[in-house]
């Protein structure tokens, strides 16, 4: 056995994982399929964390994370992340990254390069560490498969998707950080990378998963033609009326029926509640963010910018009411872990989105950040701990792809657009149980498909495709199996 661990992942888990790890002593080698960093939900999240500090007691953040979850989390884990925020970010404090912590929260965004990627600036102190410390990186790579040695985890089979050159790295231990599967609907707010990779590799070798069923839909996205689509901050209820089609103000209306004084108050304990209701209202002629309320004032006030999330040069002249409807932000079920992040694989870890237990049914909002940070230390010095010292080594390795390459089989992109589209029909906020079952057999009937490989770009989307196809495929048996509405999952059948 190796002392390197190998961290596949470069987003806020990834990173905080590969720093912990050096410093625990090992030789620890981070994998991106990007530039270190970009492309990760870390970097495009509005950098704020939800933590028991400066007031807060990690009794109140236990309880409003098991009420938000419905009770379905592991409660280990929910209490690991309540009693241990603070002290890890004090720890982060202690590496140089610059974080703003007031009662019940953390923030990062005094770093970020615009309003858009809010945890941005946050991935580019932990890069820069990382580097510092000596992690060593192998950027524009995809790992894709693990390779096994008496049941235990031994190495990491990659490829370089820009110029197709394949590697087996030795280790001693592997930290899934991969993050979740967004990328398997075609209504998303997660960048294009976010392509379930973790979730295929885990299965693969046999690793335990639970609450795949679980998908939180962001509320608020920006449905206009012509705009990015992007999530508005559900606060933006309280500057702006939101409307169904007849003009009712629904949301409000359900807000008081629900308890909550605040937009502020749904996003952070009912986006289950609320992505469902503005589902429906959009299927039954659309819902809409009245924009001609803001004055050019309001419009500079940071907080309606906030809510906006894109840049306020986008509404400046906008006066009228806008399309708005739900998109896919997050997957609350994954691979199962303990308290060290080790999942049912010797040798191999997992942090982050990837994992499942510490959200149950439905995230709280500013949770997902907080366990990136306290699991992706843990996870990192616990896999550092377990390796011993050993030769280093690259050997040849085979990719293990889904869909045979042909000249004459069909773009990966357009199969990439196929799935997504299919997936949110069957998958999206509210589902039926028919539409599932067509779905997977769709998806039995896609891994026959012919791929064509024209440039590195292509090469990326078919590396991609496994990892979109497991992910699929795990959500819809899952959804199928589970025949009551619970949390995230909404079945009207």
């Amino acid at each position: 056995m190796t002392k390197r661990v190998v961290v596949i992942g470069s987003g806020g888990a990834g990173l905080v994982a590969a720093i912990t790890a050096k410093r625990a002593g090992a030789e620890v080698l981070l994998i991106s399929k990007t530039d270190r960093g970009r492309g990760t939900c870390t970097a495009y999240s509005a950098g704020i964390f939800s933590l028991a500090c400066c007031g807060l007691s990690p009794e109140e953040h236990y309880k409003k994370t098991m009420e938000t979850g419905h009770y379905l989390n592991d409660p280990v884990l929910v209490k690991i992340l309540t009693e241990e925020a603070e002290s890890t970010f004090q720890t982060l404090i202690q590496w140089g990254v610059r974080i703003k912590m007031e009662k019940g929260s953390a923030s990062v965004r005094a770093t970020a390069p615009n309003g858009l990627m809010g945890g941005a600036g946050f991935i580019g102190e932990l890069a820069a560490i990382a580097e510092s410390e000596g992690v060593r990186f192998l950027d524009w790579t995809v790992a894709t498969s693990l390779r096994l040695e008496r049941g235990r985890v031994a190495g990491v089979e990659t490829e370089n998707w820009r110029t197709g050159k394949r590697a087996c790295i030795s280790s001693g231990a592997v930290i899934l950080a991969t993050g979740g599967g967004g990328q398997i609907y075609n209504h998303t707010d997660n960048p294009g990378r976010i392509t379930g990779d973790g979730y295929s590799l885990a299965s693969d070798i046999g690793a335990a998963f639970r609450d795949m069923e679980f998908v939180q839909f962001y509320p608020l996205g920006w449905a206009e033609p012509g705009f990015p689509q992007w999530m508005a901050d559900v606060e933006l209820v309280d500057y702006v009326r939101i409307t169904d089609a007849k003009g009712r103000e629904f949301l409000k209306e359900a807000m008081d029926d629900w308890g909550y004084k605040s937009g502020s108050e749904v996003s952070l304990y009912a986006r289950d509640k609320c992505a469902r209701l503005v589902a429906e209202k959009s299927a039954g002629g659309g819902v809409f963010a009245h924009l001609e309320d803001l004055s050019d004032d309001q419009l500079k006030d940071p907080k309606v910018q906030y809510c906006l999330t894109l840049n306020a040069e986008f509404f400046r002249n906008v006066r009228r009411p806008l399309r708005m409807a739900p998109l896919e932000h997050y997957f609350c079920g994954g691979v199962v872990i303990d308290g060290f992040g080790r999942t049912s694989v010797d040798g191999l870890y997992a942090c982050g989105e990837v994992t499942g237990g510490v959200d149950g049914a439905n995230r709280v909002g500013g949770n997902a950040l907080t366990n990136i940070v306290v699991f992706g230390y843990r996870a990192g010095k616990a896999a550092a701990e377990e390796c011993k010292k050993g030769p280093i080594s690259l050997d040849a390795g085979e990719l293990d792809g889904l869909h045979t390459v042909s000249e004459k089989g069909e773009s990966p992109g357009v199969l990439r657009k196929e799935l997504q589209e299919k997936a949110w029909e069957a998958l999206g906020p509210v589902r039926r149980g028919r539409k599932i079952e067509e779905f997977l057999k769709y998806l039995d009937e896609f891994v026959d498909k012919k791929i064509r490989l024209e440039t590195p770009m292509d090469r990326l989307l078919a590396l991609e495709m496994k990892g979109l196809h497991t992910t699929a495929k795990a959500v819809a048996e899952a959804a199928l199996k589970r025949k009551e509405n619970l949390g995230t999952h909404w079945r009207i059948d």
